[in-house]
């Protein structure tokens, strides 16, 4: 019978233990007689000799176990997970939330879930990491220990950031923020370089930078420079972002041997990935290459992929489609389904137990808060029993509302599919008659169906001027026209032309599904991906997100029906 990952993890692990005692025996008599703090300090000095290290955790895990006292095993299991390689971390994780489970200690049992998601998410298995860390509120909501209680909000806060929830992310680092800072200073510069994060994901990069800044010159006021290859990586995303590609791959070389050594994978190939592009950016598509492989070879051996990153592989497949490389196109089109196949599954899941675990749990928290204001009331059971109600009914109408918008959704969708025309208010006023002879119009009229049919609406920087040149006439009768006979502004009626043809696209056209926003954007000649994103919404009243996703499940689930 075949033997399972993690059984072949504890059984490494175990003989890891059992080489080092036997290894170390006489060692660890001798350590056996010092104090903890001298163990502990030792592990840290020596992160870069594993192997006298190891002595040391082992030392202190045998210290614990006969001392028998639950928290200083826990701390014991804790430095094999803080320090192991990533293949043993969480049978060492699993380990330590054993302990703390015997104990009964609300302190120590949230503490170890906590710590066990923390390592998840250094993995990024995403949707085990939130487990642990809706478990573990439960326990330190009990236990009332502010320092973890934020701890775990920092980290809940990286879970928002991941799925793209920016303003939900901002608001609990802010709130880390003010606190870490008055006493946590490690704490406080990730999560200064976290928000730095959230902002450049939000497009607002002077916001990121000055975050970037801040990092600098309190890790210098502090003295604490762990945290500046991380700075140097965010601020070549920030550059990247405003277009000054040399500047960015020279942050992002600078930051890689910081962030190699922690062996941080995740922000190694997000580093490769934009070195790659700028390069792209500038032409040098040799060197480009050489960094976007080496994500895939990050992919590889991690499965790493997040939404940004999907890119690497559409710029791969148009690198080699232009070298008529038949074989290389292939193997990453299966690289990017692969990608795509791991993306969907993580961000579904991990947004649906968001919404169903936390967001109750901060409802619940509020009516407890709730509760508290108002105990030294006489009337305190009305006033319970009110904001019970209160919240209970806030509580139905935002499930019926988020109901209610995955019903709309699907209508929508499937109007689309059956190329069905959405229903849209009209107007408040009638556009009003034409003052134009009725030979120019029908004339303008033929030409505007010439220009419509030949599919110029997906010409980039057109304008009312342009399209009027064409149509041979002037400013006032194009978009007179346009509103009388199509019924809309001659913004509305250009963006309108250019979704409906990429709705068209993405239903028959199984490749442009797997083309970003930006690629779209491109593709139907919208000047930015925001205004593309924006007049998709407005046309259809969902978000292109939302249309591919749908489509690609129901094109996936009908070949494998088929």
């Amino acid at each position: 019978m075949a033997v399972s990952s993690i059984s072949k993890a504890i059984l490494i692990g175990t003989l890891l233990l059992m080489i080092s005692n036997s290894m170390c025996a006489g060692t660890n008599d001798s350590l056996f007689q010092k104090d903890y703090d001298y163990l502990f300090t030792r592990i840290r000095q020596l992160k870069d000799n594993t192997y006298l290290q190891n002595v040391y955790i082992n030392s202190f895990l045998k210290k614990a176990k006969a001392g028998k006292d639950p928290e200083l095993l826990v701390n014991a299991y804790k430095n094999y997970v803080d320090f192991s390689d990533n293949g043993l971390k969480i049978v060492y994780a699993d380990s330590m939330v054993i302990v703390a489970g015997k104990s009964g200690n609300d302190k120590l049992i949230g503490s170890a879930y906590l710590s066990r998601g923390i390592a998840y998410y250094g993995l990024k298995r995403h949707e085990l990491a939130l487990q642990d860390y809706i478990t573990a509120s439960t326990y330190l909501e009990r236990a009332n220990d502010e320092y973890l209680m934020f701890k775990l909000k920092y980290n809940i806060a990286h879970e928002r950031y991941y799925l793209g929830q920016n303003d939900e992310a901002i608001a609990l680092f802010s709130e880390c923020l003010h606190y870490f800072k008055e006493n946590n200073p490690r704490p406080y510069l990730n999560t200064i370089h976290s928000m730095g994060l959230v902002y450049n994901k939000a497009g607002d990069y002077k916001k990121s930078e000055e975050m970037a800044g801040l990092g600098f010159m309190e890790a210098k006021r502090l003295k604490i420079h762990i945290m500046d290859g991380y700075f140097l990586h965010l601020d070549g995303l920030n550059q990247y972002f405003v277009r000054n590609y040399n500047t960015a791959i020279s942050k992002f070389k600078e930051s890689l041997p910081f962030i190699i050594a922690n062996n941080d994978f995740a922000n190694i190939a997000v580093a490769n990935f934009y070195i790659g592009k700028s390069y792209w950016n500038l032409k040098k598509y040799r060197e480009s290459i050489h960094y976007l492989k080496k994500v895939d070879d990050e992919f590889n051996r991690t499965e790493y992929i997040r939404p940004d990153l999907r890119e690497n592989y559409e710029l791969l497949i148009d690198f080699y489609k232009e070298q008529k490389d038949s074989k290389q196109v292939f193997y990453y089109v299966d690289q990017l389904l692969k990608a795509d196949s791991i993306l969907q599954r993580t961000h579904d899941h991990l947004y649906d137990s968001i919404r169903k675990n936390y967001d109750t749990k901060e409802l619940e928290r509020e009516k407890e808060k709730a509760k508290q204001m108002f105990n030294d009331e006489h009337d305190d059971k009305k006033i319970l029993i009110i904001i019970s109600l209160l919240l209970l009914s806030t509580t139905l109408f935002l499930c019926y509302n988020w109901q209610r918008n995955r019903s709309r959704q699907e209508r929508i969708f499937r109007l689309l599919m059956q190329e069905k025309k959405i229903i849209q208010k009209l107007p408040k006023d009638a556009p009003r008659p034409l003052e134009i002879t009725q030979d120019t119009v029908e004339k303008i009229l033929r030409l505007l169906e010439k220009w419509e049919l030949a599919m110029k609406f997906l010409e980039n920087d057109i304008t009312l001027a342009t399209l009027a040149v064409y149509l041979e006439t002037n400013t006032r009768y194009t978009s007179d026209i346009i509103l009388f006979h199509r019924g809309k502004g001659f913004i509305e009626y250009l963006n309108d032309l250019k979704v409906d043809y990429i709705i068209g696209q993405l239903k028959t056209d199984k490749h442009k599904r797997m083309y970003t926003h930006d690629a779209l954007a491109k593709e139907a000649g919208f000047s930015t991906t925001q205004r593309f994103v924006s007049a998709f919404k407005a046309r259809t009243k969902i978000s292109p997100n939302y249309f591919s996703a749908k489509i690609k499940k129901e094109m996936d689930d009908k070949n494998i029906s088929g």
